[in-house]
């Protein structure tokens, strides 16, 4: 079972640049680091972990910790601790959160507690790896690698059996694959019941968007539209994180519409985007696009503001052409009705169709990663599919199977 969500809180006044200090020696991709504060090579259930702030005309600064694993929330925050006890006995943490408004009981206990009040579940997301653990995506990443290195050395295997028998040893002599073949894939398809229920919650929140767009048909169309660029300063701050190995980070945060018409039907948009994920795309891609790891919205406590965060392959404009091209009616369902956001007709077209309006809004919206983790840097989506593949054929083949179509992926 994966997870995705965010921990929001607030800052006291005026120590945001303390939080930001403390952030910024941190390893910008963190995977396997020795300065790593926080651990989070250690956290075997953690795929992806960012830290971000953002400011609020109202409510001032806000730390937002994101978290994409395996498990239950609260066993992971259980780890997150532990691991931070024994690296310095939770200090940097408890110094980091110290900073936070309301947090009192400077333990880790206390920290526990206060993560727990703060968890932010999302409204709708996406997952490539669905039933994946970390470990799984490793094993398969490292089985690929050594059927790589054994079919590219020596001379070629005179048959598919002879390259078969080669492979099969070499996976079971190498000490990073050892047990490969007893790792269970859990497969993608959706049980009976929750698709039922996913199918009926799909058609009560079309039901309800339906109804709803009408309801705010005039108010959607007559909205302001903030046409301005891209902060010359923040543009900068963005880049300078972006492209440093094949995978990149976003959080967005943006303004929405508090009237109730509007925020039932951002709910009932992001309960049919949910409902539709659950049910069809399940199988690593989201449609045509192939690049996103785990992405997620989410609401903030007051509703006032919308956090997107994504962890996906290739370049931050390629990632969006990708999506004004191929998926802008599912972008207009999620931010439609955000705050100067390119206008849109019934929530779906329009928008995010408007490429360049979109990805000037878009780039306006984000905020600067300070501390990001990728579990897996080295593995893209496409390859995390591939190696699924590629390993369950080999399963089939070392129980007997005579089937070389193993060749074909390699």
């Amino acid at each position: 079972m994966h997870n995705k969500f965010t921990i929001v809180t607030p800052i006291q006044g005026g120590q945001q640049g303390k939080v930001q200090a403390l952030l910024k020696p941190c390893p910008y991709v963190c995977a396997e680091t020795p300065d790593d504060p926080f651990g989070f090579a250690r956290i075997e259930t953690l795929h992806f972990a960012s830290l971000s702030t953002f400011d609020d005309l109202e409510n001032g600064w806000s730390l937002v910790f994101e978290h994409n694993i395996d498990g239950s929330i609260e066993d992971h925050i259980d780890n997150v601790l532990t691991v931070a006890e024994t690296l310095d006995g939770g200090a940097f943490l408890l110094d980091l959160y110290s900073n936070s408004a309301q947090f009192k009981a400077h333990t880790l206990d206390g920290l526990r507690d206060y993560m727990l009040a703060h968890v932010i579940k999302p409204q709708a997301g996406f997952i490539s790896a669905v039933g994946m653990t970390r470990d799984q995506i490793r094993l398969d990443a490292r089985v690929y690698e050594v059927v790589d290195e054994e079919l590219g050395s020596g001379a070629p295997p005179a048959t598919s059996d002879a390259a078969a028998a080669r492979v099969l040893k070499a996976l079971d002599t190498d000490p990073q694959t050892k047990g490969w073949d007893g790792v269970a894939d859990p497969g993608t398809k959706l049980p009976i019941i929750p698709k039922i229920l996913s199918i009926l919650a799909a058609l009560f929140h079309g039901i309800a968007f339906l109804v709803l767009v009408l309801v705010n048909l005039v108010r959607e169309r007559t909205a302001d539209q903030d046409s301005a660029r891209p902060d010359p300063d923040l543009r900068r701050s963005l880049e300078k994180n972006e492209d440093l190995i094949s995978t990149n980070h976003m959080i967005s945060v943006v303004y929405v519409h508090t009237d109730a018409g509007r925020q039932l039907a951002k709910r009932a948009g992001f309960g049919l985007i949910r409902n539709l994920v659950t049910l069809i795309f399940r199988n690593s891609f989201l449609g045509e696009i192939n690049t996103i790891h785990f992405a997620h919205w989410s609401y903030t406590k007051d509703n006032r503001r919308l956090i997107f965060v994504s962890n996906y392959d290739g370049s931050w404009r390629s990632y969006l052409d990708d999506f004004t091209l191929k998926a802008s009616n599912g972008l207009n369902l999620a931010w439609a009705h955000s705050i100067g956001f390119p206008k849109t007709w019934a929530m779906l077209w329009g928008g995010a169709s408007k490429g360049p309006e979109f990805i000037d809004y878009a780039r306006r919206s984000m905020v600067p990663t300070l501390v990001w983790y990728h579990a897996y840097p080295s593995v893209s989506v496409t390859n995390i599919a591939r190696n699924r593949k590629l390993r369950a054929a080999l399963i089939k083949s070392k129980n007997g199977a005579k089937d070389t179509s193993w060749l074909e992926i390699v």
